[in-house]
């Protein structure tokens, strides 16, 4: 009986850990592969080029892809990063397939920004969506009509949504891996303290025998 009982509580211990072992195989077959692929996916959601804008005025850019966009007012450092805003400008963005106006929502984020090699600094101005790719129109001019100064405007991918986009594939790999490794965990407990217990019970039930046989004995 002792021996059937060791033998039991073995086989649940040797589960315990067969659990937890496999689910930590395979908490990691999808962690380390979302996170070997954050710099590939990064890559490819800002490897569309900026097109540049000289405004006041209105320029032709070939946006050929749906989804979002960004709009970057873009300068030497200097020139605006310690100010409150961008200059305030009027900007409208209309495609040249359906000839309807796409809204361009202000959007201002100082931190949603770009730097390029020649030290030129984009930061965000307004964001936009692209339903019907191609041919669009952005015309941007000052509030009070005026020609100048003249600034630059770019139109590329929204890096921030791009960021959040990338992080929410990533991150629903991670949850996962982590929600198997932590269920792993408490089952492969749960079997154990269930052995434990039982090898436990089994153990003071013998000696409490032994005990009752001595107390016989000696009567």
């Amino acid at each position: 009986m002792k021996r059937q009982s060791l033998r039991s509580s073995r086989l649940l211990f040797s589960a315990a850990a067969l659990v937890f072992v496999l689910g930590c195989l395979g908490s990691a077959m999808l962690i380390i592969p979302a996170l070997s692929s954050y710099p590939s996916l990064i890559a490819g959601a800002y490897h569309n080029r900026l097109q540049k804008a000289e405004i006041p005025g209105e320029v032709d850019l070939h946006l050929e892809r749906k989804g979002a966009y960004g709009v970057y007012y873009e300068g030497h450092e200097g020139a605006y990063i310690h100010a409150e805003w961008p200059p305030t400008l009027e900007c409208s963005l209309t495609s040249k397939t359906t000839g309807e106006d796409v809204p361009l929502v202000p959007d201002y984020v100082p931190t949603n920004r770009y730097q390029t090699n020649s030290g030129r600094v984009g930061v965000l101005v307004y964001s936009t969506t692209i339903d019907e790719p191609g041919l669009h129109t952005l015309s941007c001019d000052y509030p009070d009509g005026r020609d100048g100064p003249k600034l630059t405007l770019a139109i590329g991918p929204n890096y921030f949504y791009k960021f959040l986009q990338v992080a929410w594939n990533i991150g629903s790999d991670l949850l996962r891996g982590v929600g198997i490794l932590c269920g792993s965990f408490v089952l492969s407990f749960g079997i154990a303290a269930i052995a434990f217990i039982r090898y436990g019970t089994k153990g003071r039930s013998k000696k409490n025998e032994m005990n009752d046989a001595v107390l016989q004995r000696d009567q």
